[in-house]
């Protein structure tokens, strides 16, 4: 009873949700890189906007292009 305890506390830490969250997204990019293996991005890495938060940077947005052409069409 004691150690269910221990573990439901340590499923409930900030580290353990980063890291789950971490491998969740590079077995997720991993995926999608693998079935689209065209995909890149669609514009210079350095010219992505970014968001700023109290404690993250992250992408506003993330263009991509298929075969180095961005698509014209939607859908």
């Amino acid at each position: 009873m004691r150690a269910a305890a221990h573990v439901s506390r340590t499923a409930e830490h900030p580290a353990v949700r980063e890291n789950a969250l971490r491998l969740f997204l590079r077995v997720a990019c991993q995926a999608l890189f693998d079935r689209f293996p065209s995909l890149i991005l669609g514009m210079n890495e350095r010219d992505i906007p970014r968001e700023y938060d109290v404690a993250f940077i992250r992408p506003a947005s993330l263009p991509v292009a298929w075969d180095g052409k961005p698509s014209t069409t939607v859908g």
